[in-house]
């Protein structure tokens, strides 16, 4: 079964040490579930839908190896951290159907 998953990023203003240009279509990086152990990451993919004002984008949200990915950090209001070699947003579930 394929859920479709939606997600809200919130990006870190390029003054404050976040990315430069901030990707428009889609975009795949490490990311980090606050719910998750610390010292785990996972591969995601971002397939950005809007661009809104004040560095927001909305997002279908899906990870790189799904099938390794545990399903139980997928909720409505899970979220996360996305990384390059900074943190450069955070993230938070808000739509997650079948």
């Amino acid at each position: 079964m394929h859920r479709r998953v939606r997600a809200k990023i919130k990006w870190v203003p390029t003054e404050q040490g976040g990315k430069k240009r901030f990707p428009i279509k889609e975009y795949s990086t490490a990311s980090h579930f606050l719910d998750d152990d610390p010292n785990q990451g996972w591969s995601v993919i971002l397939k950005i839908e809007l661009n809104m004002d004040n560095y927001v984008s909305i997002c279908d949200f899906s990870f790189l190896f799904p099938e390794r990915a545990p399903q139980t950090i997928i909720y409505v209001g899970s979220k996360f951290e996305l990384f390059e070699s900074r943190k450069v947003a955070d993230g938070e579930i808000i739509e997650v159907s079948e």
